[in-house]
């Protein structure tokens, strides 16, 4: 028990942001930090007074703290591609965050028996080349049985396929956009939820890249990704087939209707049609000093025009775990971190 609270407690500590000492200060000093890295190394238990201010300075409830590890992912093998902008406490809160997400997740497919195992596994292949990225590509698309036609929501491709998908809502300004996991054979991508849904969607099958993917030594892995994942989205083929194998230019209005199709920037398109040679290098480069120039272009090259998209299954499993009354409506409110009364409100409207 000991050992279950004071991993429990060092968890939330941590997706608080908080050293020992300053959740020390936020319960208004009432126990040292020595006594909370004493409750974190399990040798002894908190009285009910602190436990209870333990429990409002981390804003958790009591039983959060004794609930047993059914099952456990590492957080810290979370990768996040660009950790030289976040810093270290902001990077270990989010991987404690996500890995107890994944906790419940896990948790209540254990619940509902309806757990899926992913199966598509590209790693016999080794990716060197841009060009590799996109065959690789092509063929998730296959295997998917997606045609070639834009991808009305990838989150419910991928989860329906056995990929676990996270978002989390954070502000980093611009300094967090995903991560990936593959835990005990559980594929799991994380999202940042205030991302756009394009930006959104290009992370998902980046970040799907680096799990099921193989790359050789010294290449460029963020670029590939990238590639890959651009590829997924609006295959070369179908680009060439929309604006032809070459352009002296490619107008905004034609940008931003593929944008609308297809769910992928306008500068993703305008990089693809670079490496595609549809445009030649001086014209993008002319894109690019454009863009920074007006902040009038700036802005309607970077707006959104594709309808949101956010994971919906797990809290589907949920309500189908309190439908057939395999849980119990404050569990169900534990698990999706809402009010009983917010729970309570979604049943009665169904």
């Amino acid at each position: 028990m000991e050992n279950v609270f004071g991993k429990r407690l060092a968890n939330a500590r941590k997706i608080k942001c908080l050293s020992q000492r300053e959740l020390c200060e936020q319960m208004g000093c009432i126990v040292s930090s020595n006594a909370i890295a004493k409750y974190e190394a399990g040798k002894m238990l908190p009285s009910s007074t602190v436990l209870i201010a333990l429990s409002k300075a981390l804003d958790m409830e009591v039983d959060y703290f004794f609930r047993p590890f059914t099952f456990q992912i590492d957080a810290g093998k979370f990768e996040f591609r660009k950790k030289s902008s976040l810093g270290v406490k902001q990077e270990n809160a989010l991987k404690e965050a996500i890995a107890a997400q994944v906790e419940k997740y896990l948790e209540v497919e254990s619940i509902t028996n309806d757990y899926k195992r992913f199966d598509i596994d590209f790693r016999d292949e080794t990716i060197s080349t841009a060009n590799d990225a996109r065959a690789l590509a092509n063929r998730l698309r296959e295997q998917l049985d997606l045609g070639t036609d834009g991808i009305p929501n990838p989150i419910d491709v991928l989860e329906n396929r056995g990929v676990k998908i996270i978002e989390i809502e954070v502000e980093t300004n611009g300094k967090f956009d995903g991560s990936c996991i593959c835990d005990n054979e559980i594929p799991v991508i994380v999202l940042n939820k205030n991302n756009s849904p394009e930006r959104k969607r290009l992370t998902i099958f980046h970040e799907l890249a680096h799990l099921i993917l193989s790359f050789a030594d010294n290449t460029d892995t963020e670029k590939l990704c990238n590639i890959f994942a651009n590829e997924v989205l609006l295959p070369s083929a179908v680009l060439k087939q929309i604006v032809g194998e070459r352009r002296k230019d490619i107008s905004l209005v034609e940008l931003k209707d593929i944008q609308r199709l297809y769910g992928i920037s306008v500068e993703a398109v305008m990089i693809k049609a670079k490496q595609l040679s549809i445009i030649n290098e001086n014209r993008y480069r002319s894109f690019c000093i454009s863009l920074n120039k007006s902040a009038i272009l700036k802005e309607k090259v970077r707006e959104s025009v594709y309808p949101e998209e956010h994971t919906t299954r797990y809290e589907r499993i949920v309500y189908k775990a309190l439908s057939d009354e395999l849980i119990s409506v404050s569990k169900a409110a534990n698990l999706l971190n809402e009010s009983i009364d917010t729970v309570l409100g979604h049943i009665n409207m169904a």
